[in-house]
């Protein structure tokens, strides 16, 4: 019996280490998994999910508090119109963004500790057509004029949205903001 008992030993010293070193890279394959689970790849690049104060939205409508069929998106909520990122780089906008993209890219919202770059082509080459830091919304210029946007820029916005962009923070862009699509966008947020 003492045979028996030293040779059961032995086999659970060996395949001790053994269990131990598999159940470790179960654990780390799991983790790593789970991570993958919660990246969000657009166009083949892996960027973060949107977060409080690090975070832009980008529409084919004008950005405003109120929802206007056709017409506006509510910040921060995506619709059918648009595209709510977190930090990231976009080499090619068209596909990062593609329902901003089909209609007309005339919107954006940034959030506080958050910048976005712009820039006319793709992977971040040519012009930079924006560089700014938010808290933002920025409204093509091509639609100043319209009766709908309600003096977006100059009203007092409902619910939390005038404490986090203040008419100080709201702006119409300086060129025609159809074509910007064209191009790529970093978002990069300050930690």
């Amino acid at each position: 019996m003492n045979l028996n008992s030293s040779k059961s030993k032995k086999i659970i010293e060996v395949l001790t280490p053994i269990f131990l070193l598999l159940i470790i890279i179960i654990l780390l394959f799991n983790n790593r998994n789970q991570n993958k689970a919660d990246d969000i790849i657009i166009d083949n690049v892996v960027v973060k999910k949107p977060e409080n104060e690090c975070r832009a939205h980008f529409s084919g409508k004008l950005m405003n508090d109120l929802y206007i069929e056709k017409m506006t998106s509510i910040i921060f909520a995506e619709d059918e119109c648009s595209e709510y990122v977190g930090e990231g780089e976009y080499p090619r906008a068209k596909l990062a963004f593609p329902k901003s993209n089909n209609t007309t890219f005339d919107g954006i919202a940034i959030d506080r500790k958050t910048r976005v770059i712009i820039y006319k082509e793709e992977n971040f080459k040519g012009d930079i057509l924006l560089d700014i830091y938010g808290p933002a919304i920025i409204n093509n210029i091509y639609y100043k004029d319209h009766n709908s946007l309600n003096d977006i820029n100059n009203r007092t916005l409902i619910d939390n949205f005038e404490k986090r962009f203040p008419k100080n923070c709201r702006i119409f862009s300086k060129s025609n903001m159809h074509s910007w699509s064209n191009g790529s966008l970093k978002i990069i947020c300050d930690e």
